[in-house]
């Protein structure tokens, strides 16, 4: 039974082999390309040639088969158009930190929260405000009831404070 599929899947496939050449090029705009694609539906039918559908609607399937995979290969070059070809995407280096990396940001936060911590009430909470929250010396002076000269007094402090903690550490 597998050879009368095999059989029907040769025929029409030749049959059909130069109009999916010129619609997979329409898609992909590379004859190269299409040329692999084509090769590509013809593998993936046999493959699959047990579970094909009659012959009577067999061509539709190797056309349509093709055309999808002319679209998953735009797809992917949509994707990744920074690659000279998608295959290289699995020896792309992963980006995310290392255990180890993760352990020394880990630790110089700690460092930061701890140095930070220790800065005077005042200074501390006017470093937050405008380091952390983003705010303005005027909007942090309107906050804390104080002036903006005196909001960049504290600021001083913290920054002093904060660099020779750090100068410590080193």
């Amino acid at each position: 039974m597998e050879r009368a599929y095999s059989q029907d899947l040769l025929t029409v496939f030749l049959r059909l082999r130069k109009h999916l050449h010129l619609s997979i090029a329409r898609l992909v705009r590379s004859p190269a390309a299409a040329e692999d694609l084509v090769q590509d539906t013809f593998v993936r039918l046999w493959e699959r040639r047990a579970q094909l559908p009659q012959s009577a609607m067999l061509s539709g399937y190797v056309v349509r088969t093709g055309r999808n995979l002319a679209i998953d290969f735009k797809r992917r070059e949509r994707i990744a158009p920074f690659i000279d070809g998608v295959e290289m995407l699995e020896f792309m280096a992963d980006t995310a930190p290392s255990p180890e990396h993760r352990a020394i940001a880990a630790q110089k936060l700690q460092t930061l929260s701890d140095a930070i911590a220790a800065l005077p009430p005042r200074a501390r909470e006017v470093f937050v405000l405008a380091r952390i929250e983003g705010m303005t010396y005027v909007e942090i002076g309107e906050r804390l009831g104080i002036s903006p000269k005196t909001v960049f007094s504290h600021m001083v402090v913290a920054l002093e404070r904060l660099e020779a903690f750090r100068q410590q550490e080193q």
